[in-house]
């Protein structure tokens, strides 16, 4: 028996209704076959999210006690999988359209692949694609965390997300430190997922900690990988521009952009700082 050189990755939490769905869709569209990981990140009923796990054969599933969000758990399976390639999927996407997944997952990989492949997404409620009907395939600088065929071993030798993150900004954060380290991004643009994104009641989503996280990573992002008196005023920015678009838990805001702020001094040894030319090529490229 062949080993398999990739699984399909998903962090879940509190919605086993929807990765059910999920699990659906993708053996209709001949996914069946992968080998599944699952991480649930603590969620209240973990044996709902177990009876799903069990409905797709030999299925993995990894538990965390408490909540540390979907940057940990993708490292958890990153480490675990056992795959040199990872599909990584939130757990409400799926594949609409296959496209060419398959001339990316190479036994005999170069080093010049890229490190990530990054898909067009679809939302389902109404229609809005990620990237332009008619972008082209080209390098990106960007990709959806669960939208994304990873390179397993480029992702781990920089350390994958960082795992204290938690969420908000994980994807750009691990973008900008594989440019750093010379590796490309690549979009498909004939490999199509669609995002059930609906919510309810039941996923217990604590706003107060998205305004926080995103506050404080919105610092983060830049200046924990540019040069600190480039990184640092632009990320405060960020964060307050960010703080004045939705207007609500101006409290968990504002602690989190002082959270960001010390963070940077208390993570100085974890920094991935860009030399000055560096982070202004980065910059123009996410622009262009």
């Amino acid at each position: 028996m062949s080993i398999p050189l990739c699984s399909i990755l998903i962090a879940t939490r509190n919605r086993p209704n929807i990765l059910a769905e999920t699990f659906d869709r993708l053996r209709e569209k001949g996914f069946g076959d992968y080998p599944m990981w699952i991480y649930d990140d603590a969620s209240e009923d973990a044996d709902a999210i177990a009876r799903v796990v069990a409905t797709w054969p030999g299925a993995q599933l990894r538990r965390g006690d408490t909540q540390r969000g979907q940057a940990h758990g993708r490292n958890v399976l990153f480490h675990t999988c056992g795959t040199p390639y990872a599909i990584c999927l939130d757990d409400d996407q799926y594949f609409i359209e296959e496209g060419n997944l398959k001339e990316y997952l190479m036994a005999d990989r170069t080093p010049a692949a890229y490190a990530a492949v990054s898909f067009q997404c679809r939302a389902k409620k109404d229609g809005r694609l990620d990237r332009p009907a008619d972008q082209p395939s080209g390098l990106t600088t960007w990709f959806m965390g669960g939208c994304v065929l990873f390179h397993i071993p480029t992702i781990l030798a920089i350390g994958g997300y960082r795992d204290w993150w938690v969420y908000g900004y994980e994807e750009p954060e691990l973008a900008a430190r594989l440019f750093k380290a010379g590796h490309r991004i690549w979009y498909e643009s004939s490999i199509l997922i669609e995002h059930n994104q609906w919510y309810n009641p039941s996923e217990r989503r604590d706003y107060g900690e998205y305004d926080f996280l995103y506050a404080r990573n919105a610092i983060l992002l830049t200046s924990m990988n540019y040069p600190l008196l480039m990184g640092l005023p632009l990320g405060m920015a960020r964060s307050i521009r960010r703080a004045l678009y939705l207007r609500r838990n101006y409290e968990r805001k504002l602690w989190g952009f002082f959270c960001g702020i010390a963070m940077t001094f208390t993570r100085w040894t974890e920094r991935t700082p860009m030399s000055w030319e560096a982070a202004r090529e980065w910059m123009r490229l996410n622009r262009a």
